[in-house]
């Protein structure tokens, strides 16, 4: 009767221990999966940044061609409804930007980063996610091209709103965003041939480099603010 008691008992206790380890390797799981999911959007933002690579297309930018960036679902670091820009949290979002582009997390990285658009920091801070992504990828061709090709819109993007070009309007920083929508600036054309990179200060020296190996020399050189000068003259602050 006692060997049966404890066969029994026994029996209780394995199916408690293997109920037990379940319950915890499932909890495991989701508890993975859910450090794995993006940031909460911020307020009054619908867009993700740039992830994904799209189809292997190397070719350069041309006018006229629908922005890289403008894939369903894609922006940079700008979005439809993001608020004027915001000065009053830097030191708590470009900490978030760094220790999330520190984690490798560089698409929700690009998120934090949303939160000073328009101002030049913003730009900055993004750029610099892109580069530690193509980094990170510098073996996969198909992602490293991928970031690279967002890091030039990236310059040129910035380089239409901050550039100084004589005979256009110099707005200041907190009336960038009450002049054009982030939509706007998206689906401006932002042609290598055209541009080029020597006026677009947010690329470094192996940047440039980079952008030259992927497509070549561009035929001229020049700020994305004069290119489309149009755009400042038909705007309204």
């Amino acid at each position: 009767m006692t060997v049966i008691f404890s066969l029994i008992l026994a029996l209780v206790l394995l199916v408690g221990i293997i109920y037990a380890l379940r319950t915890h390797n499932e909890r495991t799981r989701e508890n993975a999966i859910a450090r794995e999911q993006p940031l909460p959007p911020l307020a009054n933002n619908t867009a993700p940044a740039a992830s994904a690579p799209p189809a292997d297309d190397n070719s350069p930018p041309q006018a006229g061609a629908t922005p890289a960036a403008e894939a369903p679902g894609e922006s940079i670091i700008s979005n439809n409804n993001l608020p004027d820009a915001v000065s009053c949290q830097t030191t708590d979002w470009r900490q978030s930007c760094q220790t999330l582009r520190d984690q490798g997390r560089f698409d929700e990285a690009l998120l934090a980063c949303q939160q000073a658009w328009p101002q030049w920091q913003s730009f900055d801070q993004a750029a610099r996610v892109m580069r530690a992504a193509i980094r990170r990828h510098s073996g996969d061709a198909a992602q490293r091209n991928h970031w690279l090709q967002q890091l030039y819109r990236l310059a040129a993007q910035a380089s239409f709103l901050h550039d100084k070009v004589a005979g256009l309007p110099d707005p200041s920083r907190h009336s960038l965003a009450k002049r054009f929508t982030p939509v706007q600036i998206d689906v401006l054309d932002m042609p290598w041939a055209e541009l080029g990179y020597e006026q677009l200060r947010l690329l470094t020296k192996s940047d440039r480099k980079q952008l030259v190996q992927l497509w070549g020399e561009p035929d001229t050189h020049q700020s994305a603010r004069h290119f489309h000068a149009n755009q400042w003259l038909t705007s309204s602050s």
